[in-house]
């Protein structure tokens, strides 16, 4: 019964009529505004040439083999590493995890304390505000901000042969610290040439990125469960995954990788159904990238539904505690959920005579065990709000109280959703003018921020 309430579809008001409506699974039922062509005018200032004489692809082959064969290879042929092999040695200047936390080379506790910059994976294919503002102006506004991550979602599609990205504008100055002109750099370049150089951009300033694999296709997010579709294979998806991990490899920015975003609706964890199983995906996945790069974090995110317990998308971590995640290297595994307050769904516990105080044994059953317990870090990928007077303030309650659990323990890193302001029903950090931060919610977040990870 609790599973179908997921399925209902939330009520939203679109915050911004001249943005163009596409759905995302920033929680069941949750449909998000973001703007296909990036402008709230409607027009497409980015320059379009298609150009791609940029040589940035930081590849250890210099190439993208595996990633344009355009197979649909069913799951018999999936990738499986060899049981004998051993991982390769790691390097210096990346994060583990010891019991529930996340330490450097010499043991000291570190947290990601982020935001969620989207684009990627829309079908502008690159990140949004680019036709505002500069792509480095943006980072360093968000280290000045006090972050020290940034979670950046992307889409399989941007590695194809032909993706071009849309909306970045390259001309005039940026209006938070001059840099004229904007975007120059990236005019023309492919989705993954810009993508290296927001990743360049973060590193200028002291941040560090997470990776997350948010849809398979542009604007994907809803009718994509699994983390296969008809036109990209697991075989496709590791093989994408293994060209990142290469590509960025040695790369200390490059922390992470968030495996697939949201998993849901048909998504199980431990059934022992191949096809559907979705913590057998990830470890397969998982031990790939792991060969061609030992160093980055495998972020695995929870599921829907787990033996008739449901909760948010990609939430509930409940059958990690019989079928915990395996790796090669097991101390560089982090579990994930999201999280979210009554403007994406009017869940039953917001309505509760004892709510907010039933809410941390709700957190507790669903991921919170796996830090009570040490078995694992946990790093909340997204959770977000627009207004705290939401719900009768039970937006506000839910927030505040959220932020006080997880800050009881070193054990929770998180990135608040999002910088962007078009995100229908949080909206975001910056307001719509893509400059202006909300103080409030700076202000409520600061408390929580852990410093900058050297």
């Amino acid at each position: 019964m609790l599973k179908q309430i997921f399925l209902l579809p939330a009520v939203l008001l679109m915050m911004c009529t001249t943005i163009v409506t596409c759905t995302d699974s920033d929680g069941p039922g949750r449909t998000d505004t973001r703007s296909t062509d990036g402008n709230n005018d409607g027009s497409n200032d980015g320059n379009n040439d298609g150009n791609n004489d940029g040589n940035n692809d930081g590849n250890n082959d210099g190439n993208n083999d595996g990633n344009n064969d355009g197979d649909s290879d069913d799951l018999n042929d999936k990738y499986e590493p060899d049981s004998d092999s051993k991982p390769p040695a790691q390097a210096s200047g990346f994060l583990h995890v010891s019991g529930n936390r996340l330490v450097d080379d010499n043991g000291n506790v570190a947290r990601l304390t982020g935001v969620n910059w989207f684009g990627f994976e829309t079908g502008n294919l690159s990140p949004h505000g680019l036709w505002e503002r500069d792509y480095r102006s943006m980072m360093k506004q968000i280290a000045d901000l006090g972050f020290n991550t940034v979670r950046i979602p992307w889409c399989n599609e941007m590695l194809r042969d032909g993706a071009a990205t849309q909306s970045i504008n390259t001309y005039g100055a940026d209006k938070y610290d001059g840099t004229d002109p904007m975007n120059g750099d990236i005019e023309g370049l492919p989705p993954i040439e810009v993508m290296d150089k927001v990743i360049d951009a973060a590193t200028a300033v002291g941040l560090k990125v997470m990776l997350d694999n948010h849809s398979r296709n542009p604007d994907g997010y809803m009718e994509e469960d699994l983390w296969y579709t008809d036109t990209c294979s697991e075989n496709q998806w590791v093989e994408d995954w293994v060209f990142m991990a290469k590509r960025y490899k040695g790369n200390t920015t490059v922390i992470a990788f968030d495996l697939n975003n949201e998993p849901h609706d048909g998504a199980t964890w431990g059934a022992g159904a191949e096809s559907t199983d979705w913590n057998k995906a990830a470890e397969r996945c998982g031990a790939a990238i792991q060969q061609a790069n030992p160093d980055v974090l495998i972020v695995v995110e929870g599921v829907e539904e787990w033996k008739g317990n449901g909760y948010w998308w990609g939430g509930n971590l409940m059958g990690a505690k019989s079928d915990p995640i395996q790796l090669p290297i097991p101390e560089k595994l982090v579990y994930s959920a999201h999280e979210y307050g009554p403007e994406v769904f009017a869940q039953p516990w917001f309505e509760a005579s004892d709510f907010p105080d039933n809410m941390s044994s709700i957190w507790q059953k669903n991921f919170g065990y796996l830090v009570n317990e040490e078995k694992g870090h946990v790093f909340i990928g997204e959770f977000g709000i627009r207004d705290p007077d939401s719900a009768g303030g039970v937006a506000g309650q839910w927030f505040n109280t959220f932020l006080d659990y997880m800050s009881k323990s070193d054990g929770y890193s998180w990135t608040f959703w999002s910088l962007n302001p078009n995100s229908g029903d949080t909206e975001g950090i910056l307001q719509y003018d893509w400059l202006t931060p909300l103080e409030w919610k700076i202000n409520a977040l600061k408390p929580h921020m852990a410093p900058m990870i050297k």
